[in-house]
């Protein structure tokens, strides 16, 4: 079962991905000078929402609250989703 702590990563990591979202969709608004600022704050973005999935898996990987080797499957509360593959998302998908 994810423990408090996961799914306060959880949600870090979820807000940081929407807010990378939103300064990526900011950059086909904006032309000239402005560009430049808005691919700093899209970049600042994308860091960070990399940090908040680093901690997510880190505390996953060091406190085991998501099951393992010997330990039941866990649900998440999302139905038909792997943990992994939501926490991974296409980064954890093979090539084909």
């Amino acid at each position: 079962m994810p423990c408090d702590q996961w799914c306060r990563f959880l949600e870090m990591y979820r807000r940081a991905v929407n807010r990378y979202d939103e300064a990526a969709n900011d950059l086909s608004l904006v032309l000239g000078s402005a560009f430049n600022q808005t691919w700093q704050r899209a970049e600042q973005a994308r860091k960070h929402s990399e940090n908040c999935r680093a901690d997510l898996l880190h505390h996953e990987h060091d406190h085991g609250c998501l099951g393992g080797v010997g330990q039941p499957e866990v649900t998440i509360g999302v139905p038909n989703i792997d943990p992994e593959e939501f926490i991974l998302g296409d980064q954890g998908q093979s090539g084909g």
